[in-house]
This record gives structure tokens, C-alpha cells and sequence, in this order.
């Protein structure tokens, strides 16, 4: 089965702090700060080892960042997942200016759907059709893979109607950052993957 996970995001980097380490490799993270064209923002964990960083400073800085989506689980309950996303970059560049047509944010690849019956069904104010899908994109060169969620809007959800689960696809969107109720007084931050294009692959192409 071909593999495929790339991300390409530009915007403003917040300040870097060291993240973990893991056999013997050390990792930072930084806040990256996207501006949609309506205006809206979406920001995204960016996990990037000390080989890349250097003495980079990215701080309040203009970045292209190049990489793949990552879950973990975050889950204190061992009977339970919660599978929270980051971007772990290949590379960050630092730009002298943002980018003239708005902030990138291009995501691409190819997951096995985890959603056994997906169902499309009616945004309550807007009446918008919508589905969505758990997704596992396998990892190179490993048995593990990272989840995420694709939302498809309008004519995309009649077709994912259509995925069951361990179908594979090819999905190109862009990743999106919103804020949830964890209780009345605390939010915690959800990515999930707005879906431009979504092809359902044959067992030959996998």
C-alpha cells in the first residue's frame, strides 16, 4: 500500500519549549498561528526535533512549515482513547514577510477509514449536509498509525456515504482547529481535517 502523509502550513510561530525526549532524541513544540481567508484562526502544535531547530528562534516570526499529521493518546484511562493531533515538522523556514496570498494550509494523504457506518446529517442552524470519518493513516516504515477526523460538506458527504470501514482513500483538504466543552468551565482544542477532495482507493492501487 502506498504511503502518504504531508502537511504544508504557513503563518506566525508562537514561542518554542521543549516538548519530550525519546531515545535519546530531544523534541520542541510551538503554537503556529493560521489565518483562514474569512478571517477566522486556527492554531496548531508543531513538534520539531533539536537537529532542525538549532538556534533558530521562530518566535513572533513568519514560518512555512513542511511535515506530517501525528496522534497520540492522551488518555489517562486504559479502557478508553482520546487521540490528540500535532504536526511533527521536517522542516521550518523562516519567511521575512507572511505570504502574499494568505497562509497555506494544504494537507494530503492516504488513511483507512475506522467509521463503521459513516452517515450524513443536517447542520442545525445552516441545514448544511455533513459527515464525518475516524481515519488511521499508517506511518512509514512501521505498524503503527495516527488518527485524525475528515469533515465532508455538501456533495462530499452523499459520497463518503459510501466508505466503510477499512476502505482506504486519498483525501486533500486542509487542517482545522476548533475549541470544545470538555465541562462548563474548561475547553480543550480538536483538529480535524476539512475535506476538499476524497477518492476511494481499489485494492490494486493499495
Amino acid at each position: 500500500m502506498q504511503r502518504l502523509n504531508k502537511v504544508r502550513l504557513s503563518g506566525r510561530a508562537g514561542e518554542i519549549v521543549f516538548s519530550h525526549e525519546h531515545y535519546g532524541r530531544y523534541y520542541y513544540k510551538f503554537m503556529l498561528t493560521v489565518i483562514r481567508k474569512s478571517g477566522a484562526v486556527d492554531m496548531f502544535p508543531i513538534v520539531i526535533e533539536d537537529s532542525i531547530v538549532r538556534d533558530n528562534d521562530y518566535n513572533g516570526k513568519e514560518v512555512v512549515v513542511t511535515g506530517a499529521i501525528r496522534s497520540m493518546d492522551t488518555s489517562k484511562n486504559p479502557n478508553k482513547h482520546h487521540n490528540a493531533n500535532y504536526i511533527a515538522a521536517d522542516e521550518v523556514e523562516i519567511l521575512d514577510e507572511q505570504v502574499p496570498d494568505g497562509d497555506i494550509n494544504e494537507v494530503e494523504f492516504i488513511a483507512r477509514s475506522c467509521t463503521k457506518e459513516p452517515y450524513a446529517k443536517l447542520t442545525p442552524v445552516t441545514h448544511r449536509k455533513v459527515l464525518n470519518l475516524f481515519v488511521a493513516i499508517p506511518r512509514d516504515f512501521s505498524e503503527r498509525s495516527d488518527f485524525t477526523r475528515c469533515t465532508l460538506w455538501g456533495k462530499g458527504a452523499d459520497l463518503a456515504v459510501d466508505v466503510k470501514r477499512n476502505d482506504y482513500i486519498k483525501v486533500t483538504g486542509r487542517l482545522m482547529s476548533r475549541d470544545v466543552y470538555v465541562n462548563v468551565e474548561e475547553t480543550e482544542s480538536v483538529y480535524e481535517i476539512s475535506v476538499k477532495e476524497m477518492e476511494k482507493l481499489e485494492d490494486e492501487e493499495q
